[in-house]
């Protein structure tokens, strides 16, 4: 049986939050990995300036030698266009061996609070189990009922440290050494990222 984790993200950079919180979800799944699919095109960002995908996923690949249970997938980057979850999902389990799988997707309340509005939300279920992270202010009530009961509400604490915080904070000179792994730190510094141009 293979058991894995997937979680997505734009990782703009990749911080603390995202990674101390999807370790713990793994462990709270008891999962021996996670993988972290850093998306090249996210749909629902199409119009948002990013940093370069090179960049990000660079980040997160240095980052990850802190957190030996999660791995770096570049399968989002095989997408034609923008990187849909169901569609990302469905090629990592063509790509699985054969055999039965566990497959989780790991997501943040604030994105089943929108499920209803992902392209064929409902072939997610075919696929994996969702487990949620709960987040701040996000009121799922609004969700319908369908979705919510086949939904897994994760106990992990989240970290309060968003990548627009971060990215702000270097454009204004301030320390984000609590935030950031140090490599991504030296990376960031290196690449003059995140700078006022």
């Amino acid at each position: 049986m293979i058991r894995l984790g997937l979680f997505g993200g734009t990782f703009d950079p990749v911080h603390y939050g995202h990674l101390r919180t999807v370790d713990a979800a793994r462990l709270e799944l008891g999962l021996p990995e996670v993988w972290m699919l850093p998306n090249p095109h996210p749909p629902h960002k199409l119009q948002s300036p990013l940093t370069a995908y090179a960049h990000r996923k660079e980040m997160l690949r240095l980052a990850l030698d802190e957190f030996p249970g999660l791995k770096l997938s570049d399968t989002e980057e095989r997408a034609e266009g923008p990187a849909y979850t169901t569609e990302t999902i469905r090629r990592v389990v063509a790509e699985l061996p054969e055999g039965p799988h566990d497959l989780w997707l790991i997501v943040g309340a604030d994105s089943v609070a929108d499920l209803p509005k992902w392209k064929n939300p409902e072939d997610l279920f075919t696929y994996a189990r969702v487990a949620v992270l709960g987040r701040p202010g996000v009121d799922l009530r609004s969700v319908p009922p369908w979705y919510m009961s086949r939904v897994r509400l994760l106990n992990t604490p989240l970290l309060p440290v968003s990548a627009t915080e971060i990215r702000n904070a270097i454009r204004n000179g301030l320390d984000t050494a609590d935030a950031l792994p140090i490599p991504v730190r030296n990376y960031i510094d290196l690449n003059r990222l995140y700078r006022s141009s």
